[in-house]
Formats: structure tokens, sequence, C-alpha cells
């Protein structure tokens, strides 16, 4: 076995005992709690029925909202197409309590478009979601849309068809075709939802499996039960995901878009999808910001711990889940038969494993100790499945362009990658550790659910701020927040090199 092997089974076996690990704890929870019979009952009934209920509802209405805008935005390439894609996939990995004080701060009961009713139920809760994943759906049906190859579109063009006849013949197959994955993939999104429920659910009536979870854990020490709905859960999204078939949801990559004639200005209806993308997606955050400047800004006396521990959590989860994603990256001979384990935490929610590993600690008695390395840990799970296509692509790229010249140099595995390997991977890992971090940032659930009373990071102090009804406060705090993703997140576009078509 090489040096590199070696490297890549050990990933493969640290993914392996994570999920292990956690189906241990579930078996392994402390406490008996009630009987197995008592948990089968209306209350689990509701739970499962509104965690699907919103999930359907908020995956479908965001990929046929989706249809029209990528239709548009796949035309004809425009000049400055790069910077829209890279705005939909900013909008997608932006912290989850941005997006909720977004919302309440512009249709909530002082907002700029105050809902009739509350903002704090399903409606809040659809749109919230609408919000996050409707950039996402935008970019990969666009993506799709924009791999149609240039000879049929000429054929098109030769044959005079019309703009309606180009969608029903040429365009619309290959956006049903992709409607399916992103739906799927969106659907298990939102039915793992943790941050959008528990701040805009309103009560027991919309609370889905995963605030059920943490319930049980913080509020009623119910193990028994926090272990039963876990389970439910990823049994659930295990069965959604083999239901369409594993290999569609795992090939939703966000391709690179293509470069034909990119110099042309955007088309009338490409202007107005346009304009509207950018109303619809920064009115929460204008109105945010409105929020925040509202009144003198003054800051927690917690802030700077939640700061600093926000920021190492950030720095030490983005480190891991690099090196994690760089052992997966290593060709492989033959068939990747543990391919599935790269996108572990899309099969099988955070949640469920942040569940079973934290009774695990708590049967062992290290629930305190393990508070740091289990979010760390799991942050980095969380992240990989983000940056691994990019990290894969550029090392195979400089595997087949290199093998032979190493070979026959008879370079050694380390000397191979210090001289000819890192210099090509270094802005990609640069990009990654930076989008890692952003994602870790703006977590709040696994901190949440495992962290101890003493315990705070910003996302955690944003959300006190609204339980004990400081939203000013709270929209301050996460112009902050969001201060410092928008610089790591510039800082990666400049590591990996400036403008992506």
């Amino acid at each position: 076995m090489t040096a590199a092997s070696a490297y890549r089974y050990l990933g493969a076996a640290l993914l392996g005992l994570t999920l292990l690990l956690a189906a241990l704890g579930m078996v392994l929870h402390p406490g008996r709690g009630l009987d197995w019979a008592i948990y089968f009952d209306a209350y689990l009934g509701r739970l499962l029925w509104f965690s699907l209920y919103q999930a359907v509802l908020s995956a479908g209405l965001s990929v046929l909202l989706a249809w029209p805008f990528a239709w548009a935005l796949a035309q004809r390439p425009f000049r400055g197409q790069w910077a829209l894609a890279g705005f939909l996939n900013l909008a997608f990995v932006l912290p989850v309590l941005a997006v909720v004080l977004g919302v309440v701060a512009l249709f909530g009961r002082e907002g700029w478009l105050a809902l009739p009713g509350s903002i704090y139920g399903l409606d809040g809760i659809l749109i919230a979601h609408l919000a996050m994943n409707l950039p996402f759906a935008i970019r990969l049906l666009w993506d799709r849309l924009s791999q149609i190859p240039d000879h049929q579109l000429r054929l098109a063009q030769v044959l005079g068809l019309s703009p309606w006849q180009r969608l029903r013949r040429l365009e619309w197959p290959v956006l049903r075709a992709a409607s399916g994955p992103v739906f799927v993939l969106e659907a298990l999104l939102c039915f793992s939802s943790f941050t959008v429920i528990l701040t805009l659910g309103g009560g027991p009536a919309n609370t889905n499996l995963e605030v059920a979870v943490y319930q049980a854990l913080k509020y009623d020490f119910d193990a028994r039960a926090a272990a039963l709905y876990a389970v439910i859960h990823g049994a659930v999204a295990l069965t959604a995901i083999a239901a369409l078939g594993r290999g569609n949801v795992l090939n939703m990559e966000a391709a690179r878009l293509p470069v034909r004639s990119a110099g042309r200005p955007p088309k009338a209806v490409q202007w107005l999808a346009i304009v509207t993308l950018l109303v619809l997606l920064l009115a929460p955050y204008l109105a945010l910001l409105g929020r925040a400047l509202r009144d003198d800004w003054y800051w927690s006396a917690r802030l700077l711990a939640a700061l600093q521990t926000s920021l190492g959590i950030a720095v030490c989860s983005a480190v891991c889940a690099v090196v994690l994603a760089l052992t997966r990256c290593i060709p492989v001979r033959g068939k990747d038969r543990s391919r599935w384990l790269n996108f572990g935490v899309l099969v099988i929610p955070a949640m469920v494993l942040t569940t079973g590993l934290f009774l695990l600690c708590l049967r062992l008695g290290w629930a305190k100790q393990a508070t740091w390395p289990l979010i760390i840990w799991i942050n980095a799970l969380m992240a990989m499945p983000l940056i691994i296509q990019p990290l894969r692509a550029r090392a195979l790229a400089a595997h087949q362009q290199y093998q032979r010249l190493t070979r026959v140099l008879g370079l050694s595995t380390p000397t191979a990658v210090r001289l000819i390997y890192w210099p090509l991977l270094r802005p990609v890992v640069f990009w990654a550790l930076a989008l890692a971090a952003v994602l870790s940032l703006g977590d709040m659930g696994v901190a949440a659910l495992v962290g101890q009373v003493d315990f705070i990071t910003l996302p955690l102090l944003i959300y006190q701020s609204m339980g004990s009804y400081q939203m000013t406060l709270a929209a301050q705090l996460m112009m902050l927040l969001l201060v410092l993703c928008a610089a790591l997140l510039l800082l990666a576009e400049w590591a990996r090199g400036g403008r992506r078509a």
C-alpha cells in the first residue's frame, strides 16, 4: 500500500468511524425514558407530517420559482455573469440567522412590508426557506441549461425555432431532468432545517424532527425520545435519496458556467431577471441593515468571548474540513465505492450525527470536555461536501498531468506534493479554508445542541438577543457576523485567483 492510499483510507476510516460512533450513541443512550410505545403517538405523527409538509412545499416553491429565472439567465452568456453566479453562491452560504433576521425585519410587525398576520409560523418558514434555497436552485438549473451543447443551439437557430419551440423541444427536457434532483436536494435541506424552524416556528404546531431532538435533549432531557426522533429523521432522508437514486443527488454539483462569447451585454429578459433577483434577494439584508442603524450601536458584555469562540471553532473546523477533503481527493484505481462518504452529511443529516455522538459522550461522562471537538468535527463534516468538488477537480487534473513526470524523476510522495502538487492546489485550498470557516461561523444548530450553559458563540449570542426581544442588538451583532463572513469570502475569491466565469 502506498502512502497516498494510506492517507485516503485514513480519511474513509474517520468518516466511517464517525457514523459508527453516532449509531452506537443511539443504541447506548443514557437514561431509560418512557416505554417505546408511548412515543408513537399523535405528537410524533404531527412532527413527521409537518417536517415533510414544509420541506416539500418549500422545495417545490423554490424549484417552480427558479424555472423562469434559470431559463432567462441561460438564454445566452453575458458580460459579468461570473458576478451574478458568485452572488447566488454567496446567498446560499451566508448564515441562516441572517436570513431569519432579515425576513423578520422585512415582513415582521414593524417591517417594511409587514404581513397582515404573524411572520412566526408556516408563512415565515416558507419565506425564509425561499430566501435561502431559491438562489441555489437557480444556480443549479442555470448551470444545467448552460451545458446544452453549442451544436444543438446552432441547429435550433438554423431551423428558425421560435423561443417557445426552443423551450419545448430543447430546454424543457433539460430543465425537467434537472428539477427532480434539485427538488430532492432542497427538500432534504428544508427537512433538516433547524435554525429557521426554531426561530420562526412560533410554537409546537410548527415543529420538525430536528427541533424536537433539540427540545428533547435540552428541555426534557429525554435521551430515548431524542434518539428515536433522530433515527426517524435519518431514515426518512435515506429513503428520499434511495427513491430518486443516490447518483442523481450526488451529481448535482455546480459546474463552472461556460464562456460562449461572454462579452455581450445581457438581453432584455436577462436584465429583467437580474434586477428582479437582486431586489428579491437583497431586500431582507437591506431591511436588516435598516434595523441595525435604527439606534446607537452598543455591544453585549459577552461579545468578546463569543467572538473568540466562534473564530477559534471556525479556524479549527476549516482546517479539519480541508485536510479531510484532501484525503478523499487522492485518486483511486477502479470504481470508488466509498464516494458516498464524501456527501455523508447530505445523506445523513448533521443533527442526527450530532445527536448520536452527543448521547455517546453523555454515556461516557465526556459531555463537557467534548463540546469543542464535537462542534469542530461536525462543522467540518458539514463543510466538506461543498468544498470537495473544486479540490478534487484540481487534484485529479494535476495527477493526470504530472503523474508520469514524478514517476520518471523518481520523486517520493512528500517531495512530489511539495514541489508539484501543492503549488497547483494552494489557491483552491485557501479558497476552501475560507468557505469552510464562513460555514462554521454561521452555524448555530450544533453549538445549541451540545454547548453547555457557559458556552457562547456569536450566532448563539444573536439568538439569545432575539429571545429577549432585543431585535436591534441582534441586528447589530448580525451585521458584525456578516462583515466577518464577507471578508472571508472576499479573501477566498482573491486566493482562488480573481474572477471566474
